[in-house]
């Protein structure tokens, strides 16, 4: 990944050559059994056709409507024999072990990685051990495995390194691994985190405001976590100015106005915005109140 000159960053694919190391270590080897002849890689979802052959189910469903498209009778892609039925029936003992497979290698592959997620860890390996947990937490078997594994506040700790890049790294991890995990956004509530995160919004356009405030969002969809991040100085503040900039891009406007829409859940949030000139949600409280006033009113003259 290289820094440009104006302190964007681009990412040469999914997984950096750092990351794919781990990917690569296994505590046991990968079994033929295991992989699709399709796609060459491990299956997440293996099944089985008519003529005994297994594969991804992803892949051998494409398989068969390229067929049927090209208007051609389905055969086995191994066999080359023709098919009867496209039927595909589950390998759930393979699947099985599959993932009691990948759970071990996981595990120590993750270890291998936490080992470079501290500040005094050569910059090259911390991007890259950011990056190998992001692909095992996109995983939605391995949705939790960053908390389970303690990992959180090692990656929080990485928001206060000199580098920039560590910096977007560690932010763009935080907002994946809080991703419909309630229990990791509560963590990133403790201490100073929020303030810490806030304060990337000072940054003149960067890719690590952009990120910052992608990470708020994704927080700010906990309720609970709402007026936390409301009571954070400047907070606020901050994302109503950036809401209605022409000067940022569409992405951190629209993830700014998310964000204070999430907030409108905490009366003192809607004070707070109704300050700094924000006052739709304001307007729309007190018409709901006039309106529940009205509405009794009636109801009391019968």
């Amino acid at each position: 990944m290289a820094e440009s000159w104006d302190g964007s960053y681009e990412d040469s694919g999914s997984i950096s050559d750092e990351s794919s190391y781990y990917a690569r270590l296994h505590i046991e080897p990968i079994y033929d059994s295991f992989l699709c002849p399709l796609t060459k890689q491990v299956m997440r979802d293996p099944v089985t056709i008519e003529s005994g052959q297994t594969f991804e189910r992803a892949a051998i469903e494409m398989w068969f409507n390229e067929c049927k498209e090209s208007r051609r009778r389905p055969i086995c892609p191994m066999t080359l024999k023709e098919l009867r039925s496209t039927e595909l029936n589950p390998s759930i003992a393979l699947r099985n072990t599959i993932e009691e497979w990948t759970a071990r290698n996981e595990a120590v592959q993750l270890d291998m990685a936490r080992k470079s997620l501290n500040l005094s860890s050569p910059e090259n390996e911390t991007l890259g051990s950011l990056k190998y947990v992001q692909h095992v937490c996109q995983k939605g078997l391995s949705r939790h495995i960053a908390r389970n594994a303690g990992l959180i506040p090692m990656i929080v700790s990485l928001l206060k390194s000199t580098s920039r890049k560590v910096q977007f790294r560690a932010l763009e991890t935080l907002r994946i691994v809080a991703q419909e995990d309630s229990e990791c956004k509560e963590m990133l509530a403790e201490g100073d985190t929020l303030h810490t995160v806030v304060k990337f919004l000072r940054h003149e356009r960067s890719k690590e405001k952009e990120e910052a405030v992608a990470l708020l969002y994704e927080l700010s969809k906990s309720e609970a976590l709402c007026e936390e991040i409301g009571s954070v100085n400047g907070a606020i503040l901050i994302l109503v100015g950036m809401s209605s900039s022409k000067s940022e891009n569409i992405s951190t406007v629209e993830n700014a106005d998310r964000t204070l829409e999430n907030l409108e859940v905490c009366e003192n949030n809607i004070r707070q915005m109704a300050e700094y000139g924000r006052l739709r949600p304001l307007l729309t409280q007190i018409l709901e109140g006039m309106y529940v006033i009205s509405s009794y009113r009636v109801l009391c003259s019968y």
